[in-house]
C-alpha cells in the first residue's frame, strides 16, 4: 500500500488538520527519517500554502486546530503544535497550545524546526564585542 493510500484510509480521504476533501496531498512532516506514513500527513492545499508561506496565513482557517490537536496520531499533534506555534499571538490559539499535551518525543520533534521559539529561547553566542557568533567563525585567543 502506497504512504498516500494509507493516510486517505487513516484520515477517511479529509485533510487531517481542517477536515476539507478537496486537493488533498501528501505532506512529510520535517524533519522525516524513513519516509513512513507515520511521519506524514494528508492536508489539503490551502493548508499546504498557508504551512510554506507563514505570510499568506488566514488566522481563523486554523481554528480547525481545535479538534485536530486531539488526533492520536503524532504527525498530525505535529503540525497542530507548530501551527498554533505560529499564531501564539492570537488569544484562542495560546490557550489552545496551553491545553495540549503532547509526549516527550512528539514535542521534541515538533521544535526540531525551531517553530514557535521566541528570540529569548534561541541560545546565541557572541563575542566580546557583542557580535553574534555564526558556525565556522573564529575567535582569536585571549593569550
Amino acid at each position: 500500500m502506497t504512504i498516500e493510500k494509507e493516510l486517505q484510509a487513516r484520515s477517511e480521504s479529509k485533510c487531517e488538520l481542517c477536515r476539507a476533501t478537496e486537493n488533498l496531498n501528501v505532506y512529510e512532516v520535517p524533519p522525516t527519517s524513513n519516509e513512513t506514513a507515520d511521519e506524514c500527513v494528508l492536508i489539503c492545499e490551502t493548508c499546504r500554502q498557508q504551512i510554506e508561506n507563514p505570510e499568506k496565513i488566514d488566522v481563523h482557517h486554523w481554528r480547525c486546530l481545535n479538534d485536530s490537536m486531539w488526533s492520536q496520531i503524532a504527525a498530525v499533534q505535529v503540525m497542530s503544535w507548530r501551527m498554533l506555534s505560529r499564531l501564539k499571538t492570537e488569544g484562542w490559539a495560546q490557550d489552545l497550545l496551553e491545553m495540549m499535551h503532547l509526549d516527550e518525543e512528539t514535542l521534541t520533534w515538533a521544535q526540531a524546526t525551531a517553530e514557535g521559539a521566541s528570540d529569548e529561547d534561541v541560545i546565541k553566542h557572541l563575542d566580546s564585542n557583542g557580535a553574534v557568533l555564526e558556525a565556522g567563525d573564529s575567535v582569536p585567543s585571549m593569550d
